[in-house]
């Protein structure tokens, strides 16, 4: 079912008007216009209504067995495209003749992406006939029957006795029917690894080069233990994606008008690479007008076409509904980030724990539940990473946009949150438990007020999308709230209706001025964030404080407050016993009272404001850190190239230190070598004359466990590295260094204890072409000893350019 079923009930613009009726200006065509799209957006409504009901209706599976698969359009193979390459590859690990042991591949991705349909045309392919004497295809969907799969073997191996086989011997039989056999078989749709593990006493394994291939959502069968291949299945690239809606369309990629070639390139861009996306659009394009006009109203529209698309709806439905209960709520929670937000991990995790999805232990750490439960929507391919950290953890993260509707539609029906929009300012979203608020909604309108109003129980209210450069009203009645983020909003006074918000677990807001004594109320608050915007006031005009009552909230988790003064504990201050990350505060709140008092304290990171009249000391404070630290990032905001700092001895006792980030100290470069001798050091990054001075060496065994370095804007000429430093190291990043005569080569060579170097990418920015030629020469060293894995990145903001060698 579609939106628009024939051609005469939905015309195009111009069909609506008679020759007669065309008038000279713009003004009428602008009202038809206006009325074309009001009708498309009614017939979407009803028609989607339609659809809910039906998808609600429909069974997630059509039996145990079937129907769950990605062959979104498996009557017509021929018009898929960006296959060819991942055929080959898989017919090549199929066919490899060098192996004769029963070898098990797998396609992994997530719904939609074509597994189904790869795994189809790999199967139907001439060569696999032509290799495997018995080819079969079984289905095994959410809900596998052991005995089903077994009779679906034997019948399509056209054994006659089958009826006569008892229960109890059909696995028996099934092994020695294949045992004499060179087969291979498709696994299509597997959902956990425990069937595998069942079905793999049915293969036999009779060293003739038999094969097993099976598709999944779940990364958990990717890997289990008996897998020797796994092809994540990629998406379409753009060029791809318009071949694709444009063939299914017009039957031919081609074929597609002049006038409509841009707007199909920007609704297949919308499908973001998902085929069966692209499928459902296309079917809907091939029975409506095809018509400029048209397509730009479909191309605006395109949620609900993608909503409307039952088969789709499905698919997408069955992912969501295999979650655990725990992960459906995580889940449902992306939606509320804009569509297309890079979502930021730690904001996420820190939101999650707020929200109170996960069930709190004493023996685990809450932030490391809700990274497992992030890992486990990835690895259901639900969830897509966008970024990873320095150290490999994932820092952004996005669902894809088929699976945003899908977040937005269940929450809404499961009243687990409401987008309020300008569009949708008007509904009373009575009894949603969240509201979150697109800022492109003016607060100033009546309706809008009312809207807010009538959810005046919600236990949050998330504000998304590009920050507000103007103040706005503050509608702040929701005594029950939770989770408070209003970071994209400039407060130029402290809201202190929020002190009144006693259950408040999570408070994000952007506010320059001093926090009042009066926020010790928030008792239950764990997550405190709060921004700064830009001023053009001095450093000691916009100074901010945190009142001495801040040490009365001990449920603290995490503390930002850029650039504040955190004041000395009094003796009978209770412990900051929760408190891990301490962001923003100063170097003079590092003294040693403050720092006894948050004795778990793993994350700091301390801003530096150096009076301009007064001779200061900044890093005297990291005398008195803690042991545990495992991040510490010190800034110079106002660095004065008068000033060397000198590196405390004390930073050798901090042995769990994992990540630093230096930035304006103007360190000498022999201090390197206190952080190099760190055993846990993975991350270090220098910037904006972090170290100062024309050498660096590190010429004894340091950075052991180095894996990514960065130097930015620094002004080092000669860096030299003997053979036994940076053994670890595998992203090298430097921009900006434009002194910089060239990288040690002794990255090209092998380490001093006779192992092969890890490095593995370097990325080059705005560096002299003597930098560029000797990472060149490092990867041809590399090359020379067998290894051409490393990755050169060179770009120029002089030019633009971008090389990969």
């Amino acid at each position: 079912m579609y939106l628009n079923h024939h051609h005469h009930h939905q015309p195009s613009i111009y069909h609506h008007l008679s020759q007669s009726e065309i008038p000279d200006g713009e003004v009428l065509l602008a009202d038809k216009v206006k009325e074309e799209i009001e009708f498309f957006t009614g017939s979407v409504k009803k028609t989607l209504e339609e659809h809910y009901d039906r998808v609600d209706q429909l069974p997630l599976e059509e039996d145990g067995t079937s129907g769950t698969g990605d062959d979104f359009d498996g009557n017509d193979q021929s018009k898929m495209v960006g296959l060819d390459v991942e055929v080959s590859g898989i017919n090549n690990l199929l066919i490899n003749r060098l192996s004769s042991e029963l070898k098990v591949v797998a396609i992994e991705g997530m719904a939609g992406i074509g597994k189904t349909t790869l795994a189809r045309q790999v199967y139907e392919h001439p060569s696999i006939s032509s290799t495997f004497d018995c080819c079969l295809w079984v289905s095994i969907g959410t809900k596998p029957q052991i005995k089903d799969i077994m009779l679906d073997i034997l019948a399509q191996m056209n054994l006659d006795s089958i009826d006569e086989i008892h229960e109890t011997e059909l696995s028996g039989y099934v092994w020695r029917s294949l045992r004499d056999r060179k087969y291979l078989i498709v696994l299509d749709d597997v959902w956990g690894p425990e069937i595998c593990y069942e079905l793999e006493l049915l293969f036999p394994n009779n060293s003739n080069g038999s094969r097993i291939l099976l598709t999944t959502r779940m990364h958990n069968v990717a890997c289990y233990d008996a897998l020797n291949h796994c092809i994540r299945k990629r998406f379409l690239n753009k060029e791809e994606s318009r071949r694709l809606l444009h063939g299914k369309v017009f039957f031919d990629e081609d074929s597609c008008p002049p006038q409509l070639e841009e707007a199909g390139k920007q609704i297949a861009e919308k499908c973001e690479g998902l085929p069966l996306a692209i499928v459902a659009v296309a079917k809907h394009l091939s029975k409506a007008d095809k018509t400029l006009e048209y397509w730009k109203v479909a191309e605006d529209e395109i949620s609900a076409i993608f909503s409307a698309d039952v088969v789709m709806s499905k698919k997408l439905m069955l992912s969501y509904k295999h979650l655990p209960q725990h992960l459906k709520a995580c889940f449902l929670y992306l939606g509320v980030f804009p569509l297309g937000y890079r979502i930021p991990v730690s904001k996420l995790i820190k939101m999650w724990c707020a929200e109170g999805f996960l069930e709190r232990h004493k023996w685990n750490i809450l932030e490391d539940t809700a990274l497992e439960c992030l890992s486990a929507l990835v690895h259901r391919n639900v969830v897509m990473i966008s970024a990873f950290s320095s150290r490999r953890k994932i820092k952004t993260c996005k669902v894809h946009s088929v699976f945003w509707h899908l977040c937005t539609k269940q929450a809404d029906e499961d009243k687990f949150f409401h987008i309020m929009m300008n569009s949708n300012a008007n509904q009373r979203p009575e009894r949603q438990r969240r509201l979150c608020i697109h800022n492109n909604v003016l607060f100033g309108i009546k309706d809008v007020r009312k809207s807010m109003a009538s959810v005046s129980n919600a236990r949050s209210l998330l504000c998304t999308g590009p920050h507000h450069e103007y103040p706005v009203p503050k509608c702040l009645s929701f005594s029950l709230l939770k989770v408070l983020d209003a970071a994209t909003f400039r407060f130029y006074e402290f809201p202190i209706e929020v002190v009144g918000l006693i259950f408040l677990r999570y408070l994000a807001f952007t506010y320059n001025g001093k926090l009042p004594a009066s926020i010790s109320k928030l008792r239950n608050l764990e997550y405190l964030i709060v921004q700064q915007y830009l001023s053009i006031l001095s450093f000691e005009a916009c100074r901010s404080y945190l009142p001495m009552e801040i040490w009365e909230m001990g449920k603290l988790r995490h503390l930002q407050v850029m650039g504040s003064d955190l004041p000395d504990p009094s003796s009978d201050s209770v412990l900051f016993y929760h408190l891990s990350t301490l962001i923003g505060i100063s170097a003079r709140s590092c003294t040693k009272k403050v720092l006894e008092k948050i004795p778990k304290l793993k994350r700091l990171g301390i801003q530096v404001e150096l009076a301009l009249d007064v001779p200061t000391k900044p890093l005297c404070c990291f005398d008195h850190l803690g042991y545990k630290l495992e991040s510490l990032k010190c800034v110079i905001a106002n660095p004065k190239v008068v000033v060397a700092q000198r590196l405390p001895v004390s930073i050798f006792e901090l042995r769990y230190l994992r990540k630093v980030t230096l930035a304006g100290l103007g360190l000498p470069w022999h201090d390197m070598r206190s952080f190099g001798k760190l055993p846990l050091l993975e991350v270090l990054k220098l910037r904006c004359n972090a170290c100062r001075g024309p050498v660096w060496r590190t010429d004894e065994v340091q950075f052991r466990e180095l894996r990514y370095l960065l130097l930015e804007d620094v002004d080092v000429e000669n860096w030299h590295a003997d053979c036994y430093s940076f053994p670890m190291l595998e992203y090298l990043s430097i921009r900006h260094c434009y002194k910089l005569q060239k990288i040690p080569l002794e990255f090209g060579k092998m380490v001093g204890f006779g192992t092969t170097r890890t490095l593995k990418k370097v990325e080059l920015v705005d560096c002299g072409e003597s930098v560029v030629a000797s990472a060149k020469q490092i990867v041809e060293e590399r090359v020379k000893l067998g290894n051409e894995s490393l990755q050169v990145y060179v770009k120029s903001s002089a030019d633009d350019r971008k090389l990969k060698s």
